[in-house]
């Protein structure tokens, strides 16, 4: 009980501010009050007015003093013998000058004050005054005559009163300090579980890569050096430790073929590496336990000169700890062996630290880094020794995410929520089935999903999924369903072979759907566009059928919801196409038999010649590829189509290609019903990224479907 006895020095921690504070005002208040209660006493002649002016000095000058201390250092661990000796001098005063007969009462407010600290010698010290002061008190009364066989019951109850408030602040303070150890021992053990959590997941993720063991833990040991020598305060130092602990956190997310590839990453690779930044910190950024917790995992590769990721910031914008962060990792990473190379000299790496000083690093914490290296005060426990439990626990999550691991293996064919396959898995089987060559491919998009899922929740959007794989699925036309996004499916039947039979799957889908959304009220809203695309021959790419099908999905989604779309080449539009695709091959011929500078062609058209001589010139000395597109109208066979509505058609084309094209790039008029377009220097997948551009502003501005638009495209090169 009485363990602090004696003074020795003791530490300034952060909650004592609270409790001297609740010290300091809870006085000023007792003060104030008993201020107060004079100052009437001293009106209504009770007493003097220069014994209110000694009893104003006694109580507020030493209440100011404390209350000055306070502010100017409120985490004092003495300030509660400060404000405790004040105190007693004021009780000493009022004691043996006051005629109120509870003058006695006034320590109680300071005792139940001082429990707060539950400090045993410090109640014990205030009690032991306590009676002292009174018993002086009583004794000067009794030798004056004021006590006699009349009041000495008042007396009594006056010294059982002190002795049951002492007692009763005793206990208080015990039975507090008790709750406070118990709960510190349990901040202090849950602090520890979080150290070892966090070494736990560290050390895992370190586990990823075979080149890194130990990396994070060392940087956090290089973090924490470098914020002492910058001047942090403790409980900082700590923080930054722990943050630098999980600074590759987000490694998680990065494939092991990626984090121990031998040779050179791609830039797909690359950027999957660098996304490691955001990950971690999307890990990180709802976790309380650490102030700034997800700030070393975002930040640490960001450069001061502005050129780092994720977001390229700058100097001052950078956090301050993740600075410090980016010198200790960088620092680990040239004296460490890696997959790419073998550790560097340590004259390399500081000269390497100094050169990036102001441009890689913050001039501070590298210089601090510097110092650090220099003076071989850098702290890095070499044969760091881990707890038992943190091994035994790594070793567990390691067993745990190599299991996940092997059950995504297991599962990697099917989309967990609809049972289709999933993106991946279901191209491969689409692509094969594809190639038989009959068939049909089906796109089905639900509406507005986005819009259920904001309006409506994910949960109702997880119905509308469920319900549109499983009407897809339950065709007797057997066929290969996947998930190709948030809200599409992709499937091909190969046993629809013609646009009859494709339509009547597409309205037994609509009636199904509509026999759902009427016997359950959730489906009210659920409406599905349906693109469709036949397979015209043997070995036909996946992509190609996959691409009509989309631009009749964009057709449906522009007549209405829920509508479909069939995108079909019958013979007449076969024909049709071959004597474009034949128009293209002549042109070609032409183009490529042509003189230079003979003034024109035989389609007569001067400025395309003059166009064409310069853009192949241009490619040719730079070794540019030029691409020639021929687009041409197709008006379906059950319409006529009036010469002024082509004309129109034409326009629209006309503005649909200007506004896909580059300033670069050219188009002129070929015939009544054809356009030519000229692309410098791209690749087939960017010429189809053009052309799908270009169908698509064709579409959005073409409110009809009488006329449909055909396009071949050759390579003009010399080369």
């Amino acid at each position: 009980m009485f363990e602090r006895l004696h003074f020795a020095k003791r530490e300034d921690k952060p909650s004592d501010k609270s409790l001297n504070a609740a010290l300091v005002y809870g006085w000023l208040i007792i003060a104030g009050v008993m201020l107060v209660g004079y100052v009437f006493e001293s009106l209504n002649g009770e007493q003097t007015d220069s014994y209110l002016l000694y009893f104003s000095l006694v109580m507020v000058v030493p209440a100011v003093v404390g209350f000055i201390i306070y502010h100017i250092r409120p985490l004092w661990f003495y300030l509660r013998y400060v404000v405790l000796v004040g105190y007693m001098i004021m009780y000493v005063f009022v004691m043996f000058t006051s005629n109120t007969t509870l003058v006695f009462t006034y320590i109680i407010p300071m005792m139940i004050l001082i429990v707060l600290y539950h400090d045993i010698f410090m109640v014990v010290v205030a009690g032991i005054t306590t009676l002292l002061i009174n018993g002086a008190s009583i004794f000067i009364r009794a030798t004056s005559g004021e006590i006699n066989s009349h009041n000495v019951k008042e007396v009594e109850i006056q010294v059982a009163l002190l002795v049951f408030c002492i007692i009763g602040s005793i206990v208080g303070a015990r039975i507090y300090s008790i709750i406070d150890e118990n709960n510190t021992r349990s901040k202090e053990n849950m602090q520890q579980m979080t150290i070892a959590t966090i070494q736990t997941i560290a050390n895992t993720i370190d586990a990823k890569d075979e080149y890194t063991q130990g990396h994070s833990r060392r940087v956090s040991d290089y973090s924490k050096s470098i914020a002492k020598e910058l001047g942090y305060s403790d409980q900082e130092v700590e923080d930054i430790k722990f943050i630098a602990l999980l600074h590759d956190i987000g490694k998680i997310g990065v494939p092991d073929s990626v984090l121990n590839k031998p040779g050179k990453l791609t830039d797909d690779e690359y950027q999957l590496m660098k996304n490691h930044t955001i990950i971690g910190a999307d890990i990180l950024k709802d976790i309380g336990m650490i102030h700034e917790i997800d700030v070393g995992a975002k930040y640490h590769h960001e450069r001061y000169d502005g050129k780092g990721y994720p977001d390229g910031l700058e100097g001052d914008e950078i956090p301050k700890i993740a600075r410090i962060i980016a010198v200790a990792d960088a620092y680990d990473a040239m004296t460490s062996t890696r997959i790419y190379r073998n550790r560097l000299e340590p004259g390399i790496v500081m000269e390497e630290i100094e050169k990036g000083l102001g441009t890689q690093f913050d001039p501070e914490a590298g210089a601090a880094m510097l110092r650090l290296l220099r003076e071989d005060r850098l702290i890095s426990e070499e044969h760091y020794e881990e707890p038992k439990e943190v091994r035994e626990a790594t070793e567990l999550l390691s067993r745990v995410m190599e299991k996940q691991e092997e059950q995504l293996a297991n599962n990697y064919m099917h989309d967990e929520l609809t049972g289709a396959y999933n993106r991946n898995y279901g191209l491969k089987l689409l692509q094969e089935t594809t190639r038989q060559g009959q068939g049909t491919l089906f796109i089905f998009d639900i509406d507005q999903f986005h819009v259920v899922n904001e309006t409506e929740g994910y949960m109702v959007g997880d119905i509308y999924l469920q319900t549109v794989s499983k009407l897809i699925q339950s065709f007797r036309e057997k066929g290969i369903v996947a998930r190709f996004g948030a809200d599409e499916f992709v499937a091909v039947f190969p046993r629809v072979i013609t646009p009859e039979h494709a339509t009547r799957m597409a309205e037994k889908f609509r009636d199904k759907l509509n026999a759902k959304k009427n016997e359950q009220v959730a489906l009210g809203k659920l409406n599905v566009s349906i693109g469709i695309a036949m397979i015209d021959h043997e070995k036909e790419e996946f992509n190609v059928v996959y691409e009509r099908a989309d631009k009749a999905l964009y057709v449906a989604k522009h007549q209405s919801e829920d509508c479909y779309y069939i995108h079909w080449r019958g013979q007449d539009e076969i024909d049709r196409q071959e004597k474009a695709s034949a128009d293209l091959r002549a042109l070609v011929s032409v183009l490529k038999n042509r003189k230079r500078d003979s003034g024109g062609l035989e389609v007569d058209l001067p400025a395309f010649t003059t166009m064409l001589n310069y853009i192949t010139d241009v490619a040719e000395r730079n070794h540019q590829h030029v691409r020639l597109l021929l687009f041409t109208l197709m008006s379906d066979t059950e319409h006529k189509v009036s010469v002024d509505e082509t004309d129109r058609v034409m326009t629209i084309l006309e503005r649909a290609i200007l506004k896909s094209i580059r300033s670069v790039d050219a188009t002129t008029k070929y015939s009544a019903t054809q356009r030519i377009v000229l692309l410098l220097n791209m690749d087939e997948e960017q010429v189809h990224v053009v052309t799908d551009r270009i169908m698509m502003e064709f579409y959005k501005m073409y409110d009809k479907k009488q006329i449909a638009i055909h396009y071949d495209s050759a390579d003009l090169s010399n080369n």
